[in-house]
């Protein structure tokens, strides 16, 4: 067996033995929608990785096993975040909680004890085998994982649990006032420029400014494809983008 054969084996072992756990953690208030069972057969395909949603809409039927509802009144969930980050935090609309979402960790850092990751997302998709993406040599590496290439992703992102990382929305300018103003996607944009300088420089040049910034360092912007008929173009460069989804046994069956 040769030297490098021998490493992948015995890097494959230490990863089975020792994976990185993962909780994601979705506020979610007012009514389950009507394609939540989708959402959550997808997490269900995915059971080394755990859901935690804090809500008031009670627990849908045939819950997976990796997936947990802390029941919580919006009111409750409200004061919590005022409590936590030290502000009167009272939107409108629960939509404005996406705008908190790179302080959940800092939020809900005791529910998230024990986890090496945490991250955030929506509940409009369906995950893929999410491990072929999320690595262990991705985790063991880099401390924030998007999938789009220039921005964090907000449908999922996954962030390494610990005090540097679960705090690194305080490096948002104005983060309180700004929590606290209209919606403004502070995820994909305040947050996404702590990592990501310069996001519409040439290449070559985008990753020399990477190379100089310590947090884009240790995290990494790798295009998934994960959004169709948005501003990316899909895997081949075209704007073709798929109007139908098969399952591996289906594309198998139709000999794609």
């Amino acid at each position: 067996m040769s030297a490098d054969m021998w490493r992948k084996k015995v890097f494959t072992y230490w990863s089975v033995a020792f994976m990185s756990t993962i909780c994601i953690l979705i506020p979610y208030f007012g009514r389950w929608p009507f394609w939540t069972p989708f959402f959550l057969e997808s997490c269900r395909k995915n059971p080394d990785i755990d859901w935690l949603f804090f809500s008031d809409c009670g627990q849908p039927d045939d819950l997976p096993d990796n997936v947990r509802v802390q029941p919580i009144r919006y009111e409750d969930y409200l004061a919590l975040i005022s409590e936590k980050l030290g502000m009167d935090f009272s939107p409108s609309s629960p939509y404005k909680l996406c705008d908190l979402r790179p302080a959940y960790g800092f939020i809900h850092e005791e529910a998230i004890k024990g986890y090496d990751f945490w991250g955030f997302g929506d509940v409009d998709l369906v995950y893929g085998k999410l491990r072929e993406y999320l690595t262990e040599e991705l985790l063991q590496r880099y401390d924030l994982i998007s999938n789009h290439a220039r921005r964090v992703s907000e449908h999922l992102c996954v962030i390494r649990n610990n005090s540097r990382m679960n705090r690194a929305f305080t490096k948002i300018p104005d983060w309180r006032q700004r929590f606290c103003g209209p919606h403004e996607a502070l995820d994909e944009g305040a947050f996404s420029r702590i990592f990501i300088k310069r996001k519409n420089f040439p290449a070559p040049l985008f990753k020399l400014v990477g190379l100089c910034n310590p947090w884009r360092r240790k995290s990494v912007f790798r295009e998934a494809y994960s959004t169709p008929n948005a501003r990316v173009p899909w895997t081949d460069g075209s704007r073709n983008f798929p109007s139908r989804w098969f399952s591996p046994l289906e594309r198998q069956r139709r000999g794609a």
